[in-house]
Order: C-alpha cells, then structure tokens, then sequence
C-alpha cells in the first residue's frame, strides 16, 4: 500500500536536504544525515524522491522555477521597462541573495544535475526584453543580441551570487548592500537613469 503524501513532510525534507547539501556538500551529505536531521523514518524520503539526486535536483528546479514565476509574475504586472528593472535589482535579487543555500547548490554540485544554460537564457531573454524596451523607451538605438545579454549577465548574475557566497562565509570584506549598490551603479550610468 502506498503511503498517503503530506506536502509538509515533502518540503521539510526540501529545506532541510537543501540546507545540509550546502553546508556539507551533495557527496558529504547523505540519506541518513537527512533522516536523522528530521528525525523520520527512513520510508518516508522514498514516498516523495526516488534518490539523493532527485532530492538535490527538485530543490534547484523549484527553488528557481518559483523565483522565476514570481519575478515573472510582478515584472508582468508593470508596464514601464524602469519599474521592471527596478523590480528585478531591489526587489527580486536581494531576495536571491539572502538564499544563499540555493546559490551554493547551483553553483557547486547541482550544475551536475540541472540545465544551467537553459536557467541562464531565460533570465537573459527576460532581461534583454526589459533592457531593450528601456533603451527604446528612452530613444536609445541600442539592441542587445541575446549572445551579448546572455553573456553580460552570466558575468554580473554568477559573478554577483557567487560573491554573496563568499560574503557569508567571511572570506570577501563586502556585504550584500554592497553588491546590490555595484549593480544598480552600472545600470544606472549605463542607461542614465536612477534606480
């Protein structure tokens, strides 16, 4: 008989395997530390992932496909390309940010697990539609490439979540605000506009 799934017991297991995935890493971390970290039977990880790495890969994929429809979701709900842009730098990435477990997950073992590339072009594509119609906007006649995009913001995006990893670690003199400053910096002088 199978046993009856309780959505509580399936998230407990999400946050509490995507909190010691990223503190002992995927390969140090096993079925048993989850276990006992939430102090359940054994059966019950098994009535929600077939494996370690289905855990570790359903708690990227949802981690991102919820920061993604939310993102999508407010930036959807605004028309002018400044407010959107707004809402992606104060609002959607310090939120991205203080998730530093889902940070170290994709930055370390889930890029084993998941499609990064495909993660990336989304949010360049996004980002390159409200960047183009800001520039169109503003009577500039520039058009980012989705090449250029998907460059520009694998550099900042990983270069700005994998320095708000070290950040939490003590290992980089900066803190998040700082980060978050450096990049409303660059758009702001990039597009003449205050954030």
């Amino acid at each position: 008989m199978a046993r009856e799934r309780d959505e509580t017991k399936r998230t407990a297991i999400l946050e509490i395997s995507k909190k010691l995935f990223a503190e002992k890493g995927y390969h140090g971390t096993s079925i048993s530390d989850i276990i006992s970290a939430l102090n359940i039977p054994a059966g019950t990880i098994y009535t929600y992932f077939k494996s370690k790495d289905h855990i570790l890969t359903t708690a990227i994929e949802e981690g991102w496909e919820d920061f993604m429809g939310r993102l999508e979701t407010a930036c959807g709900a605004v028309s002018d390309p400044q407010k959107k842009l707004e809402l992606v730098v104060t609002v959607f990435l310090p939120e991205l940010f203080k998730d530093t477990e889902l940070i170290t997950l994709i930055l370390t073992d889930g890029v084993r697990f998941i499609n990064l590339k495909d993660k990336l072009n989304k949010l360049a594509f996004f980002i390159a539609d409200i960047l183009n119609a800001l520039a169109k906007k503003q009577g500039t006649n520039i058009t980012l490439s989705p090449k250029d995009t998907t460059a520009a913001l694998t550099i900042f995006f990983l270069g700005s979540i994998d320095t708000i990893r070290l950040i939490k670690t003590g290992t980089v003199p900066l803190t998040q605000a700082d980060v978050l400053n450096f990049i409303k910096l660059m758009i702001q002088s990039g597009f003449g506009i205050t954030l």
